[in-house]
């Protein structure tokens, strides 16, 4: 199969994002929300870093589920927050925003789509207008230069 340069790219980008984005989605469908106090800031230090955060917790039927919010993301003692998490296992939760449920998302997917920007920028790597052939057998992928 004989692809443009763009396409390859495009196809090889929904290869490399689609696992990330779904399996978040699918976690996203399992959980619900539900309303936690921030109870007390805690600290912990790795090397030279400290982490600050503010410690949440939420009740579950009769039990109380404990959970680190992220760094520097610090809410006043008593103050309700948003918390999302799944039923099945309720001790995975997260303050229910955009930075807690997608963050780690963007930055494990992002590294691959920058690390693929850069190789589909580079004309040296894969040449523009070139055309990159696909193969069931060795060699799988073959770069065509352009005529």
């Amino acid at each position: 199969m004989n692809l443009s340069r763009i396409s390859f790219f495009g196809i090889l980008l929904f290869v490399i994002l689609t696992p990330f984005i779904c399996s978040k989605l699918l976690w996203l469908s399992r959980t619900q929300t539900t309303t936690g106090i921030a109870s007390f800031t805690g600290k912990s230090m790795a090397g030279t870093y400290v982490h600050v955060y503010t410690n949440v917790f939420f009740i579950v039927g009769t039990d109380s589920i404990w959970f680190k919010g992220l760094d520097n993301v610090l809410f006043k003692e008593g103050e309700k927050v948003s918390v999302r998490y799944n039923p099945a296992d309720p001790h995975q939760a997260t303050l229910n925003n955009f930075a807690s449920i997608w963050g780690g998302t963007l930055v494990y997917g992002g590294i691959p789509v920058i690390l693929l920007l850069a190789i589909f920028l580079h004309p040296q790597i894969i040449p523009y207008k070139s055309r990159i052939r696909l193969a069931a057998r060795m060699p799988l992928i073959t770069i065509q230069p352009p005529q």
